[in-house]
């Protein structure tokens, strides 16, 4: 009785320890202050690729200040929103993981239904010449459907208000944010990361199908010799702004790039570099030009010397 009493005792004791464990493990986070959305940037981004249709698209913005970065989501029927803060990679502040949080979305149940059914024909006693077009309709209907939601939800200027709940977990030996909606929903969520004060951006590989990464105006990338982006984009572009936008594609990426990584510089850096080995090689070409004449000067005056010395032994040779 006593040793099936110690091994109860022993594990009711690693139970208490697990359960103590998860709890420091998982918290929850509370925002307490909506944010602001006129800082945001929300772009209805379609899949060039299919139809043109919207598609679960993670866009980071790097500001010029290099210490903030601007993370939108567009997302549809999503449930669940995994955030991974700078300091699952070395940076960042565990107090406030996230800051400026932004949601502007609907129910995924409500952005499809009503829409997706104003355009549908009634039926109709007459004879279908093609027929081929009504297999097309409705999901016609659909897309355009919730591309116009989309597009309204980005020009809100009122947050939504739905039910959703933000925890903290370490998963993988890394702290990662939850964010979990009662139900799920179609449109933007926004926030912004504070990163390390460096023109190296790195992050984890979201669960979107695209990926994608706008560098501030006068910022460039691709210059093996000031910084790359790794893996390499799959697609690289400029906008309305002059911003070079590179795009990642989910699908397309191996299986061992769970991170991306981003290293960026002025435009005018390689310029400058140009600049200052041009005028360190003419330094160098004026060091040496110098030097050649201080020695051929150098040579001429132990030239002298040496004519001087033959003259003196002749001369003393005659007396």
């Amino acid at each position: 009785m006593k040793i099936k009493s110690k091994i109860l005792f022993m594990l009711l004791a690693m139970i208490l320890v697990f359960i103590s464990g998860c709890a420091e493990d998982k918290k929850q986070i509370v925002l307490n202050q909506s944010g602001n959305i006129s800082s945001y940037e929300f772009e209805v981004f379609l899949n060039e690729w299919n139809n043109k249709v919207p598609a679960n698209t993670t866009t980071y913005y790097l500001l010029e200040d290099t210490t903030t970065v601007q993370v939108v989501n567009l997302e549809i029927n999503c449930s669940k929103l995994a955030i991974y803060p700078p300091e699952s990679l070395g940076g960042g502040s565990a107090e406030n993981p996230i800051k400026n949080f932004v949601l502007l979305a609907e129910p995924a149940n409500e952005t499809l239904a009503e829409p997706a059914n104003e355009t549908l024909a009634e039926p109709s006693n007459e004879t279908l010449t093609e027929p081929v077009n009504e297999t097309l309709t409705e999901p016609v209907n659909e897309t355009s459907a919730l591309t116009r939601t989309l597009e309204e939800l980005s020009h809100r200027n009122v947050t939504s208000d739905l039910n959703y709940t933000l925890t903290q977990e370490i998963s993988k030996n890394m702290k990662v944010l939850n964010l979990e909606f009662e139900e799920p929903v179609t449109g933007f969520v926004a926030y912004t990361l504070v990163v390390p004060k460096t023109q190296n951006f790195v992050f984890m590989k979201p669960d979107s199908e695209f990926i994608r990464v706008i560098l501030p105006p006068g910022y460039d990338t691709g210059n093996r010799i000031f910084g790359i982006a790794q893996p390499t984009p799959s697609n690289v572009s400029f906008d309305e702004k002059g911003r070079k936008n590179l795009l990642w594609i989910s699908s397309n990426m191996g299986e061992r790039d769970e991170a991306i990584q981003v290293k960026y510089y002025s435009q005018s850096a390689p310029l400058l570099f140009l600049g200052a080995i041009m005028a360190l090689l003419i330094g160098v070409g004026l060091v040496l030009f110098y030097y050649a004449r201080s020695k051929r000067e150098l040579e001429s005056v132990k030239g002298i010397f040496e004519l001087e010395r033959e003259y003196e032994k002749k001369h003393h040779k005659r007396k």
